[in-house]
């Protein structure tokens, strides 16, 4: 065997070996990606949802809310998984409700006419919501509560009374949400506006916790 072919025999092997040494390298190297990603990727995922909370109601709000509610009501599927904050939700309905009759009885005292809008915002303990009712509804709550509060008559009082709780009951079925409801929202009727104040104003599971 010539010298020259001992050289490209030897050149080849180099080559082989070097060829070998560098498939090696490369997949040594994919491993350790894999391995470092692999760690980083529970950690980074329990920042991203310590940061990004769930949404409160799964984002929805206003007559979206109020509409999925019904359905669910008359057994409709929770779609957006809203169950879990049912409380909350009759807390905004309560708030909104007693915020519509005591407008109204401030209205009809001061000869004002300006009913509220619909949906309503509400703040609440976990931030401000948009609160829808049926238009019908709400309206006659703020138009009671104007007759409640223009009124000094006792027995007319009582029939307005007895109105605003028919209401009230009224949009409790259509939510299934009980007598619970119509109980809280209507506590403060009869209760003059100037001994009112912020802390009355919240539900009553929010003047105790903090979880609304």
């Amino acid at each position: 065997m010539s010298l020259e072919n001992i050289v490209i025999a030897a050149s080849l092997l180099l080559g082989i070996i070097l060829l070998v040494l560098i498939i090696y390298l490369i997949s040594r190297v994919n491993e350790l990606e894999a391995r470092a990603f692999s760690n980083q990727t529970p950690a980074a995922t329990e920042k991203k949802t310590e940061n990004e909370p769930q949404k409160v109601f799964a984002g929805l709000s206003g007559r979206e809310l109020w509409d999925e509610w019904v359905s669910m009501a008359n057994g409709g599927d929770d779609q957006y998984g809203i169950k879990g904050d049912r409380d909350r939700f009759l807390a905004l309905l309560e708030l909104h409700i007693r915020s519509l009759i005591k407008t109204g009885v401030e209205h009809g005292a001061s000869g004002t006419n300006e009913p509220p809008s619909n949906p309503l915002k509400i703040k609440m303990l976990r931030g401000e919501f948009e609160s829808y009712l049926p238009s019908s509804q709400a309206g006659r709550l703020y138009t009671l509560g104007k007759e409640l509060g223009a009124s000094e008559d006792s027995a007319q009082k009582a029939a307005l009374v007895a109105a605003l709780t028919e209401t009230v009951d009224a949009i409790s079925m259509g939510i299934d949400a009980g007598s619970s409801l119509v109980e809280s929202a209507m506590r403060d009727v009869g209760q003059p506006p100037s001994q009112e104040t912020e802390q009355d104003l919240l539900p009553l599971e929010a003047q105790n916790t903090e979880t609304v």
